[in-house]
């Protein structure tokens, strides 16, 4: 039952909200942290960019700046000026080299280790003008800055006479067209940060995935939480319905044999709810609980006791008793099963009377055979001494003595065998009409002479099935008995109601009522509390309703009056 509930309870698991948002903030977070990165990462590489450009600018115009001083001191050193002024510049760790070259790819300057990569000739760079240009090579780590190699023009104006002189020397030896100058800066510097922001990148998206991962652990768990909590409430509420629903009444108690919980039939059963009685020992409850049942013991154990109501009444109960375990197979209580046996001890009562008037209604039948034919004699005899010319007054008197007396024997008789061996029953549908008007009218002058007022009434969609003169002769016979224990100015009523699929016939009268020992003993054969009575008229009328499959139920008090009510089954079916 446990593994249906909790595949019920999985069933119902979908994609929750708190996990949807959760995936939708995980991807828009990751999302963002990537366009962030990259965004940050190209702006870092534009700013490196920009940087090395505005270098490369600042570093080639100085250098032009520089070249005209240079050349005014060239012929003295005897080497080009402008190789000593480019590795002065080298002398910079952050540039790689310096390079300068005509149209005729003359190299003019070449300082500092130029990678093969980067080695440029004129028809590469011939659509360089004076605006610089930037190259990037990540795999060498070089960023190339390249220009129009433009020295500043000296002027005549002001000049020596020697200077003069060295001025129209340079410019018999200028290079072949214009010159290009291209400076190359080391990137490790940049490429170790762009790195560094990249892992940085890396880790955040980790942890971003990391915490994703663990949000959905703990959405699962949270789910799963909740599915365990759906099952243990359902499971709760199916073994609440199910103790509920069971006829019996349970009551748990704990190792110290105190109430710890019970059900509304125990309630019902022992007259007090469950917070009267919650943590009460169960001998206090219960005095009559056998302490058998108290023990500690493996094997299932059920006696028979007394329950006393919280109103005084004694229910007479069948107790059994049960361990219970915990899943560490530790023992935490008892369960208690109480079976309230009221109808069972009335359906063995009733077991035990229809055997012993089924025993005794068939010797009554042999003794009635056996009687009757020596009692048709004697009314014979009788009749004949009675009726005798010669017969004494005093003959004749005891002779009708002995005829009235023959005759209550042959009724006797007559009822014994009717209770005896009961006649076959013809079943059929009953007109409840005229069945109340029927015994109204065989019953008309004895309500009269008593002075009791009598009604009839029957429900309108009441069903009445059996052997009509049957039962009109049990209904006669409830009511003659109503009769005789009604006071004149008593009141006597016969109802016809539906009950379910059941029709009940109640005879109810005003009289004196009946003590519990008489509503014992009122259907044993031969029982009675009339002298003028045989003590088989209700032992007839019980074999009577046994037959048509019903049964009396009696509710009578002393000065209070009966009710009597025969309860039989409204539908054909019952009968076959």
């Amino acid at each position: 039952m446990r593994d249906t509930l909790l595949l019920k309870a999985e069933k119902t698991f979908t994609f929750s909200k708190p996990a949807f948002f959760l995936l939708l903030a995980s991807v828009l977070l990751a999302a963002i942290l990537v366009v962030a990165t990259v965004d940050y990462i190209d702006r870092g590489l534009q700013l490196m960019k920009l940087s090395f450009l505005r270098q490369g600018t600042t570093m080639i115009h100085s250098f032009e700046a520089g070249a005209r001083t240079s050349m005014l001191f060239r012929h003295s050193t005897g080497h080009n000026p402008l190789v000593d002024l480019a590795a002065e510049i080298l002398k910079d760790s952050g540039i790689a080299y310096i390079r300068i070259i005509d149209e005729k790819d003359t190299v003019l300057v070449a300082e500092g280790a130029i990678p093969k990569s980067m080695v440029k000739t004129f028809a590469d760079i011939r659509e360089v003008g004076s605006k610089p240009v930037s190259t990037i090579n990540w795999d060498d780590g070089i960023f190339e800055v390249t220009k129009q190699f433009i020295p500043i023009e000296p002027t005549t104006t002001g000049m020596t006479m020697m200077e003069q002189r060295w001025e129209q020397w340079n410019m018999a030896h200028k290079p072949h067209g214009r010159m290009f100058i291209s400076v190359g800066f080391f990137t490790s510097e940049f490429e170790t940060a762009r790195k560094e922001d990249m892992h940085h990148a890396l880790f955040m998206l980790t942890m971003l995935l990391l915490l994703f991962a663990a949000g959905l652990y703990f959405v699962y768990l949270y789910r799963n939480m909740r599915v365990t909590h759906a099952t243990l409430l359902n499971t709760r509420l199916y073994a609440d319905n199910v103790l509920e629903s069971i006829p019996d009444s349970l009551i748990t108690l704990d190792p110290d044999n105190k109430i710890v919980s019970c059900n509304k039939n125990a309630e019902r059963l022992l007259g007090k709810s469950m917070k009267d009685i919650a943590g009460q020992p169960i001998l206090e409850v219960f005095p009559a609980c056998p302490a058998d049942l108290l023990k500690a013991e493996d094997k299932p154990l059920e006696q028979t006791a007394e329950c006393t109501h919280a109103g005084g009444e004694i229910v007479p109960v069948k107790v059994g008793s049960a361990r219970l375990i915990d899943h560490l197979d530790n023992w935490i209580g008892h369960v208690l099963v109480l079976r309230d046996i009221r109808e069972i001890r009335q359906m063995e009562l009733q077991l035990e009377r229809s055997r012993r008037l089924a025993a005794l209604g068939s010797m009554a039948a042999g003794i009635a055979h056996e009687v009757r034919n020596p009692l048709g004699t004697l009314r014979g005899f009788a009749q004949f001494f009675g009726g005798e010319a010669g017969a004494s007054d005093a003959c004749k008197k005891y002779a009708h003595i002995m005829i009235s007396e023959v005759d209550r024997l042959n009724r006797l008789v007559s009822e014994l065998l009717q209770f005896g061996a009961p006649r076959e029953l013809v079943f059929e549908k009953v007109d409840a009409d005229g069945f109340l008007e029927k015994i109204a009218t065989l019953l008309e002058r004895d309500f009269s002479a008593r002075k009791i007022s009598y009604s009839s009434r029957k429900d309108d969609d009441v069903t009445l099935y059996g052997d009509s003169n049957l039962l009109i002769q049990v209904v006669l016979n409830l009511l003659k008995n109503s009769i005789r224990a009604t006071p004149a100015g008593g009141n006597i009523s016969l109802d016809l109601t539906r009950s379910g699929t059941d029709c009940r016939i109640c005879v109810r009268d005003s009289g004196k009522g009946m003590s519990e020992e008489t509503q014992n003993k009122m259907f044993d054969p031969f029982f009675t509390d009339s002298k003028d009575g045989t003590g088989l008229g209700l032992a007839v009328c019980h074999r009577i309703v046994e037959q048509h499959h019903g049964r009396f139920e009696v509710t009578s008090r002393v000065g209070q009056g009966t009710a009597v009510v025969i309860v039989l089954p409204g539908e054909r079916t019952h009968y076959a």
